[in-house]
């Protein structure tokens, strides 16, 4: 699941919010790791959501995206969020 915010001055979509441009939300209800590619989010600068990089649970944060492939590797039984951090003009 994936959630894109617009930019500021673009009449197509509104700016919700200020700090993440792109969301990826993947589910994992394996109880084995599972490795996917996404070619559409290739190049993306997506990074594990400071929360969960920064949390107490050791699992989630063996989540990871390798931005060259679009692929994503997510631990078992664990919701990863992935954020794109909007950048500064």
């Amino acid at each position: 699941m994936s959630i894109e915010d617009g930019v500021d001055g673009n009449t197509g979509m509104a700016q919700v919010d200020p700090n993440y441009s792109f969301i990826v939300v993947i589910f994992n209800v394996c109880p084995t790791e599972v490795s996917l590619e996404i070619p559409s989010l290739k190049s993306r600068k997506l990074q594990l959501h400071p929360v969960q990089l920064n949390s107490a649970d050791d699992l989630v944060k063996q989540s990871s995206n390798e931005p060259s492939s679009g692929s994503f590797t997510i631990p078992r039984r664990t919701t990863s969020v992935f954020v794109e951090v909007r950048c500064c003009t």
